[in-house]
């Protein structure tokens, strides 16, 4: 009950502030049952309890009224599936038109935040969540990237750009004469490994809607303003990137 009434205020504050531009919010939701509805009698799968409170099993929607789109958000930091229609009715209840990003299949989705519950079908298949199954709150800023399709706030795009000038001027301590040569061999090494990972961030925002272009442009011009920031704000952003990296080993 508490969780619904969370959920009805955080809608209600999107309304209110919907003059001054829609909130992006992001609907976890958990699934109740599917239903097949291609079989005579339909063949109803309820979820099991220990699936359903397992986190990583839950459908996240990244939405935002204003923009009209949608983003189902895997946690590989993708959208499963997408819709460039999605509206709210009166009632507050989100429609949508759906295209799934490997098949491109086409479903359908109804969000009710107020309710929290919720319906997707693609052909005679649903999936479903009874109410209270969704939580809504803020986007955080990858699904707002995601959404948006904006490289510029992809926080892989920015880890790489900022990455990518941790190794040079490593390279350019491994080039320095005065220091001893297993000084060197080791700044050398190091900065050959920041600028893997850093190829590897930028080659894995490869399929979020991206063109590469905008992904290398945006991890160029994060590298030089990173370059240009203070110490203590370079340690800020580096401790950001090393806690994205520790996330994306688990």
């Amino acid at each position: 009950m508490r969780r619904r009434r969370v959920s009805c205020l955080l809608v209600l504050l999107a309304m209110i502030s919907g003059a001054a531009g829609a909130e992006t919010l992001q609907a976890r939701c958990k699934v109740d049952r599917t239903i097949d509805m291609s079989v005579s009698p339909q063949k109803v799968e309820p979820q099991p309890e220990t699936i359903r409170d397992r986190s990583e099993f839950d459908w996240v929607f990244a939405y935002d009224l204003e923009l009209g789109r949608l983003c189902q958000v895997a946690m590989e930091g993708i959208c499963l599936m997408t819709s460039d229609d999605v509206t709210a009715n009166a009632a507050g209840d989100i429609k949508g038109t759906t295209t799934a990003f490997s098949s491109g299949e086409i479903g359908n989705l109804i969000l009710s935040p107020s309710r929290g519950n919720w319906v997707y079908q693609s052909k005679l298949k649903q999936t479903l969540g009874k109410a209270g199954d969704c939580t809504v709150t803020p986007a955080d800023r990858q699904q707002v990237a995601l959404l948006f399709r904006d490289p510029a706030r992809d926080i892989d795009l920015l880890c790489a750009g900022r990455l990518s000038t941790e190794a040079q001027i490593l390279q350019s301590l491994g080039r320095d004469p005065t220091g001893g040569e297993a000084y060197r061999a080791e700044k050398l090494s190091q900065a050959q490994n920041i600028m893997a990972i850093a190829v590897s961030l930028l080659d894995r925002t490869g399929n979020r809607g991206y063109g590469r272009d905008e992904s290398v442009l945006a991890a160029q011009t994060e590298s030089q303003a990173y370059a240009q920031r203070s110490d203590g704000e370079r340690q800020r952003d580096f401790a950001e990137c090393a806690a994205r990296l520790q996330e994306m080993s688990q």
